[in-house]
C-alpha cells in the first residue's frame, strides 16, 4: 500500500520513498497491515525506536492525532511532528 509523508519536520528522508511532485512528499510503500509504528521503522533518520518517546513525536493521519499502534490504510495521508520550544 502507498501512504504519503507530508511534512516531516526535523525527520530525513525515508529508505526506498519516492519524491512527489509537489511540495516535497514522500510515497511510501509498506505491506497491507502496516502500522504508524512500521511506518517510523521505515525512516533510518529517526535512530532506534526506543529513542522516541525520548523526541516526542506526534503522528497526524489525515489530520488526526494517532498512535504507534495505529493501522494505516492505503492512501493516508501522514505528517510527522516534533515539538520543539525555546526560551
Amino acid at each position: 500500500m502507498k501512504i504519503t509523508l507530508r511534512s516531516t519536520f526535523a525527520v530525513g528522508g525515508t529508505s526506498g520513498a519516492e519524491r512527489a511532485s509537489k511540495g516535497g512528499a514522500q510515497t511510501v510503500d509498506l505491506e497491507e497491515g502496516a502500522t504508524v509504528r512500521d511506518l517510523l521503522w521505515a525512516l533510518p533518520s529517526l535512530g532506534p525506536s526506543e529513542q522516541w518517546d525520548d523526541i516526542m513525536i506526534h503522528v497526524f493521519v489525515n489530520g488526526e492525532l494517532k498512535g504507534y499502534d495505529y493501522p494505516l490504510r492505503n492512501g493516508d495521508v501522514v505528517d510527522l511532528h516534533i515539538p520543539v520550544s525555546g526560551g
